[in-house]
C-alpha cells in the first residue's frame, strides 16, 4: 500500500508519526489533533491514492478506552448530526496500540470503516520517557474524504478530486 518515489523515498502513508514526534517533545497532559496529506496505492468508490488524515492523541492519567468511545461516538454525532448514530468497535490490529479497534458506522443498511483506534501500547509511552504507571491514552485515525462523503451522501470519493464544477456547486 506504499508509493516509492525515484531514489527509493516513500510518501508518507498515514499522520501517526505526529504523535509519536509531539510526546517526545511534550509532557502529559497531551490532547491533539493532527491533519494531513497521505498517500497509499489504493482506489475504488470509498478510497483514493492520495487522501488527508486525521488523527487524535489523548494521554493523561487514568485515560481509557471508555474515554476513546465517548469522544469518538460523540464527534460522528455532532459531525453527522444524529444522536441516532450507530458506531460499532471491531477488534483489530495495529503496531502502537493495545487494544486496537477498527471503528464502523452504519450506513445503508449495512457498515462503512471510518477509521482505527486503540489504547496506546504501554511500551510506546515508555519509548517516550512516560512513565506507563502514570499515564494512559488513546489514538485514533480518520479520513476525512471519507467523513465528509458519508455526511453529504457522496458514493465516490473520487468525486472530490475532479475538479468538477457541478459536483462543487451541490455544497
Amino acid at each position: 500500500d506504499t508509493f516509492y518515489v525515484e531514489g527509493g523515498h516513500v510518501l508518507r502513508t498515514h499522520t501517526s508519526p505526529i504523535q509519536v514526534r509531539y510526546m517526545e517533545t511534550h509532557a502529559p497532559p497531551i490532547k491533539i489533533i493532527a491533519p494531513g496529506r497521505v498517500y497509499r496505492v489504493d482506489s475504488d468508490a470509498t478510497h483514493s491514492p492520495m487522501f488527508h488524515q486525521c488523527e487524535g492523541l489523548w494521554i493523561g492519567e487514568n485515560v481509557s478506552f471508555k474515554d476513546l468511545k465517548v469522544v469518538f461516538t460523540d464527534f460522528c454525532r455532532r459531525f453527522f448530526e444524529t444522536d441516532e448514530l450507530e458506531l460499532r468497535f471491531r477488534p483489530s490490529f495495529f503496531p502502537f496500540t493495545e487494544p486496537s479497534a477498527e471503528i464502523d458506522m452504519s450506513w445503508n443498511g449495512g457498515w462503512i470503516e471510518m477509521g482505527g483506534a486503540g489504547m496506546v501500547d504501554p511500551n510506546v509511552l515508555q519509548a517516550v520517557g512516560y512513565d506507563p504507571d502514570e499515564y494512559t491514552g488513546f489514538a485514533f485515525g480518520l479520513g476525512v474524504e471519507r467523513i465528509t462523503a458519508r455526511r453529504h451522501n457522496v458514493t465516490d470519493i473520487r468525486e472530490f478530486y475532479k475538479n468538477d464544477v457541478r459536483f462543487l456547486h451541490q455544497f
